[in-house]
């Protein structure tokens, strides 16, 4: 009995360790599958990081060109600012804290931590999405220098392979200052070296506790820490930054304290002017600023093409200043383009003789030969594409008669008076679709009857940038007395005059990288109405619009308290021309002066007109698609 008990358990047993041994083979073999899977990937990766030149860590840094929307070259973009400095030059408070918030174990590891990276997969994994990185600085670098860009996990374990590929070539103090001399850091500057002299003056050597925690927390959000733009949240990352250091004991908690509570003194070095610097590539880098972050387009190198068309440029920057000269009394000759065919002789030669035979103030500064600009008359030119399939390109722009005077006019305030008019008519006729608010003869009391909230919200809703009048002062925002950022003006215009369209005003159509992949490209929203189509079709139709057959639609109006002329051509699917003239400072005698100002009224609408002309030849001119 005990003998066969004895060996029913041992064929029990025996049973039992049969299963075990075939789940024993198959998770052998699961194992060896995965082994083999985990080489095959790993020697994938391996060879897709061996494709890339890691020569080019340490290789000058590549130029951003600007090019026009058929591809020509118009200028490099030298207004961004790249200083490469050594590490000689870092002071050992920039170092750790540029360790201390981005890479505490730098100088330990071979490129990789493979605890955060670990975590970091755990965490995506789980919420199957790229929620969360674990670069090091080496790995920083590896994205700037080969555009590894994408958030995704194939890029990001290729952008591993390749760290550890820089790690094996070059030492650790070669990696953390092509890091530094690479990185972006706002304000359109690259690198350490051009940040320092950019936001405190100071050469990088230079730089104290509080000023390197700053520069070190803002590469984490160059627009979102900036200094410039919020001085709180530059403080609160400054303030982190330090905490960090204090943690790995860089510094004391004195140290720490102080540097806290010490304010963020900015302190601009005053860049030269640049010899390449135009009035596309000014704004053409303002725009870039602000899709950087939202596309990635941190690194230098890229090829930007635009919307600008580079010889209707050329054209009005030659015909603005012609303009301008006859204004201030040149013997120029008179503009063959402004020369009105529907005029007899007579009435044309009267046209001439206006601006010759004009009696200006002996106080009247001119430009004459130099490039002396302060009180001299200015004017801004914006050309806008309002083709339906390219409604909002910028195709030209100035902002005054030389670039190299640094100033951008159509961000500063206006008083636009009765050239608001059309924008308080179209608030009537929402109010009102039977137009009995509209007195085009009394904008004071079109706003009385259509009320002041009404008009200050339509204001609002078509992206007026203004102080407004508060409401016990109405008639102010009735009579447009009151100051409105001038480009603000240029998109609902256009809408009124283009069916109410709604677009984007917008300078960059594509953004290619170095490896000619592309970053960006300019999506048109879909079709909607910025102001009612009926609404628009009315308002096109009242003055102070002024219509001729066979010629645009104009527009051209004196801005209150002596801030010049606005003027405007514009035709339906075709192009739009914004025209300002006047002076910087408006309370110079000639500002005021009758014949000054009467010169600036004919100039500024025949200017229009002409750019208007030349812009639509250039429009039909161009390829289809184009």
């Amino acid at each position: 009995m005990f003998y066969s008990q004895s060996e029913n358990r041992r064929k029990r047993w025996w049973r039992v360790l049969s299963i075990g041994q075939r789940k024993l083979l198959w998770l052998g073999g699961v194992l060896l599958v995965l082994i083999l899977l985990i080489l095959v990937v790993m020697l994938s990766y391996s060879y897709r990081a061996a494709q890339y030149d890691i020569e080019n860590v340490v290789s000058g840094e590549p130029v951003t060109a600007l090019y026009d929307y058929d591809n020509n070259h118009i200028t490099t973009l030298s207004g961004v600012r790249h200083k490469a400095v050594r590490w000689e030059d870092l002071p050992q408070n920039l170092i750790n804290a540029f360790v201390a918030r981005e890479d505490a174990s730098f100088f330990e590891h071979d490129g990789i931590v493979y605890s955060s990276v670990l975590r970091s997969l755990f965490r995506n994994i789980s919420s199957l999405s790229y929620e969360q990185g674990a670069s090091t600085i080496t790995m920083q670098l590896a994205r700037n220098v080969f555009e590894l860009q994408d958030k995704t996990l194939d890029r990001k374990i290729l952008e591993a392979f390749i760290a550890q590929r820089i790690e094996d070539k070059y030492d650790k103090r070669t990696i953390f200052i092509q890091y530094l001399n690479r990185i972006y850091f706002g304000q359109n500057c690259y690198g350490i070296g051009a940040a320092a002299e950019e936001y405190f003056g100071k050469h990088v050597s230079e730089l104290n506790l509080e000023e390197c925690a700053t520069l070190a927390g803002l590469v984490r959000g160059p627009s979102i820490f900036n200094p410039v733009y919020s001085m709180e949240n530059a403080m609160g990352v400054k303030q982190e930054t330090l905490e960090r250091m204090y943690e790995m004991e860089f510094i004391t908690e004195e140290q720490k304290n102080a540097a806290v509570a010490a304010p963020i003194v900015l302190k601009h070095k005053e860049q030269r002017a640049e010899k390449s610097l135009t009035y596309m590539s000014q704004w053409g880098m303002r725009e870039i600023e602000a899709l950087r972050e939202r596309f990635d387009l941190d690194a230098a190198g890229l090829a930007i093409v635009s919307t600008y068309d580079l010889e209707l440029q050329q054209y009005i920057e030659k015909a603005s200043e012609k303009a301008l000269v006859l204004v201030e009394g040149s013997t120029l000759m008179y503009p063959e383009a402004w020369v009105d065919a529907t005029k007899t002789p007579e009435e044309q030669k009267r046209d001439v003789d206006f601006f010759a035979a004009a009696k200006r103030p002996a106080t009247f500064k001119v430009r004459g030969d130099t490039n002396d600009f302060t009180d001299v008359v200015q004017c801004c030119v914006l050309v806008v594409d309002c083709r339906p399939k390219h409604l909002g390109k910028i195709m030209a722009v100035t902002s005054g008669r030389s670039v190299a005077d640094g100033q951008e006019r159509w961000l500063r305030n206006i008083r636009p008076g009765r050239a608001l008019a059309p924008l308080l008519f179209s608030a009537a006729c929402m109010q009102n679709s039977e137009r009995s608010y509209i007195i085009t003869s009394d904008v004071r009391m079109t706003g009385e009857k259509t009320g002041y909230e009404f008009v200050r919200s339509f204001y609002e809703s078509v992206g007026l940038v203004a102080e407004y009048p508060a409401s016990d002062n109405m008639n102010a925002l009735f009579d447009g007395d009151f100051p409105v950022q001038a480009l603000s003006l240029v998109k609902p215009f256009v809408s009124v005059l283009n069916k109410g369209r709604d677009f984007d005003l917008f300078c960059i159509d594509t953004v290619w990288s170095r490896a000619r992949n592309k970053l960006y490209s300019h999506e048109m929203p879909e079709r909607t109405e910025l102001i009612p189509r009926e609404t628009a079709g009315t308002v096109a139709a009242l003055s102070p619009f002024i219509h001729r057959n066979n010629s645009p639609i104009v527009l051209s109006e004196p801005l209150l308290d002596n801030g010049g002329y606005w003027s405007m051509a514009c035709n339906e699917r075709g192009v739009a021309v914004f025209v300002w003239m006047g002076f910087d400072n408006p309370k110079l005698p000639a500002a005021s002066h009758p014949v000054i100002r009467k010169l600036m009224s004919r100039a500024s609408i025949y200017l229009a007109r002409e750019i208007h002309r030349e812009a639509r030849n250039r429009l039909i001119e161009r390829p289809s698609g184009k």
